[in-house]
């Protein structure tokens, strides 16, 4: 059973200086349960910025107990701690105090080592800094190992050759060190408590809870003022849904976000932006861009919901595209549609490695017609022979391979209702928080007498049932099996079952029991269309120049 905690936690504040002090006189200690120091240079600069701005940096959690005599180290900082009675065992908040007392407390001999904790705070620029290996410090650049105590911070002043030309440098000198003495961290300061108690409390301060996604931390720092029209990439997935396109991953339009502006979508943004940046306006860009995108996908390419994108890397380089070539050609528009789908089938039935985003990223350029013929490059056209060869019968085919580029196909067929007739609209078949309307042909499946002629492995029948030949692209219908409708009277017209990749010849398979072999009959069917589908789409057999237009040499008065 576990203990609990027989007194509250105190609540308390130790200034910076008082917290060093401590720590000079090794009254705080580190548990051998904590982690090991996992912050980079990076984290503890940005640590110091928010001292200097006075940004909250976060609540400390403190163990009082007695403590041995030992030799202590924060960094590069070593304390030879004598034993104490109430040492402050430090049980969240290492990462933070190492930090401190490393930069503030940084021994003066070691500085030319430049490590980690080296840092300088820029009197011109009132920024922290950290100097480049090898490179000399500048004259302006104040030590922080020098601001934590009054007199060394005026002795270093009082040698500074810009004191008399610079006034304001000092003002900021001295405004650091007020901020790095007097800055307040809160804290709760736990008392006997069994250490397997604070074990416990370390564990769920470091692991409860999910970590922030990537567009979660975009919107935070990032996003438009209060009170613009796209102040996140929330809106900015709202503001798309009017297209009929189903609402787009917020992680999908951070990636499109970045390549509107030029940066790589594939790498961590915060280490290619800067915490100042304002992006309101590239959201805005990024909102036209994907109008197009949405427009072009749907018109030219024949993708009419995002639920049937097989590769959302085209969805972001086409945001790119869009950015910089907001109306291209007929003929243009054409090229990028072929290039989509050949992107698509290398990626879906080839090797997603085969396609890399920064050389396709680095092919969309200012010249509309030269970019579109640089992304067909980088996408080698398959032959009918390469279809061909790909579409073995039955299980293998091309349609298990694919999940994705089956249900394209299937959609090109422009699936009909099975009682109705009419044409699905693709409202009826996908929508943002379901997968495509997939409804099942057979529950389960028996092997019936006209079945045991194909002689098959017993083991292969029940995975039949998951393949695609088993899933028509239609809405379920209420209180009646599909099953049912395929094989009552009367029978849906000939247009209708063709439109659900269903011929009349199976239906009659599947009325006299051959339930098996109307799946092999239909999967076989299926392959065949996308191959069909793919050479429509691709178009790999048809020139790829640039439009008539750009092969004109104007001549020259």
């Amino acid at each position: 059973m576990q203990s609990t905690l027989t007194r509250r936690p105190q609540a308390t504040a130790f200034s910076i200086e008082d917290l060093l002090d401590r720590v000079r006189r090794g009254e705080v200690r580190l548990p051998h349960f904590q982690r090991p120091l996992r912050w980079e240079a990076g984290d503890v600069r940005d640590l110091l910025d928010s001292v200097y701005r006075g940004y909250p940096i976060g609540t400390l959690l403190f163990w009082k107990r007695e403590a041995p005599a030992a030799s202590v180290s924060f960094g590069p900082v070593r304390i030879d701690a004598p034993s104490h009675s109430q040492a402050l065992w430090v049980v969240d908040g290492q990462q933070r105090i190492t930090a401190l007392a490393a930069v503030l407390l940084h021994p003066e001999q070691e500085l030319a080592a430049r490590d980690g904790f080296t840092l300088f705070f820029d009197l011109d620029t009132q920024e922290i800094v950290q100097p480049a290996h090898g490179e000399p410090t500048p004259l302006h650049w104040l030590p922080l190992n020098r601001v934590l105590d009054s007199e060394q911070l005026l002795g270093w002043l009082d040698r500074y050759p810009g004191r008399e030309k610079n006034p304001e440098h000092v003002r900021a000198a001295i405004r650091l060190g007020k901020a790095a003495r007097e800055y307040q961290m809160p804290a709760y300061v736990v008392e006997a408590a069994e250490e397997k108690t604070l074990r416990i409390i370390f564990k769920r301060l470091n692991t409860s809870g999910k970590p922030l996604t990537d567009d979660e931390v975009f919107n935070a720092l990032y996003g438009g003022a209060a009170g613009s029209r796209l102040p996140n990439l929330k809106a900015l997935a709202t503001s798309l849904l009017a297209l009929g396109f189903g609402r787009i991953d917020e992680s999908l339009l951070l990636k499109a976000v970045l390549a509107v502006r030029g940066l790589d979508f594939t790498q961590d943004f915060q280490k290619q932006l800067r915490e100042e940046d304002d992006l309101t306006q590239t959201l805005l860009q990024t909102e036209a861009a994907l109008r197009s995108v949405i427009i072009f996908l749907k018109r030219d390419a024949g993708i009419p919901h995002g639920r049937l994108l097989t590769n959302p890397l085209y969805f972001v380089l086409l945001a790119r595209f869009f950015h910089l070539h907001p109306e291209p050609s007929p003929r243009t528009r054409d090229l990028l549609a072929r290039g989509f789908w050949r992107g698509s089938l290398v990626d879906s039935f080839l090797d997603s490695r085969a396609l890399s985003p920064q050389e396709l990223l680095a092919a969309i350029g200012p010249d509309e017609e030269q970019s579109v013929q640089a992304l067909l490059a980088q996408v080698r056209p398959l032959s009918d022979e390469w279809l061909a060869q790909h579409a073995q019968p039955a299980t293998f085919g091309l349609a298990l391979r694919s999940r994705g580029m089956a249900l394209n196909a299937l959609y090109a067929l422009q699936p009909r209702h099975l009682r109705t007739g009419a044409l699905l609209e693709p409202s009826q078949l996908f929508s943002d928080t379901e997968p495509a309307s997939l409804s099942p042909v057979l529950k389960s499946l028996t092997v019936q007498e006209p079945d045991a002629e194909l002689k098959l492995d017993p083991a292969l029948y029940r995975s039949f049932l998951f393949t695609p030949a088993n899933y028509l692209l239609h809405p379920p219908l209420p209180g009646q099996p599909l099953l049912d409708v395929l094989r009552g009277e009367p029978a849906p017209p000939p247009e209708v079952l063709q439109s659900q990749a269903v011929t009349p010849a199976m239906r009659d398979t599947l009325r006299e029991g051959g339930t098996l072999e109307f799946l092999m009959q239909r999967m076989e069917l299926i392959d065949r269309h996308i191959i069909e589908f793919l050479r429509a789409r691709t178009r790999h057999e048809e020139s790829d120049r640039p439009s008539l237009q750009s092969l004109v040499v104007e001549e020259e008065d």
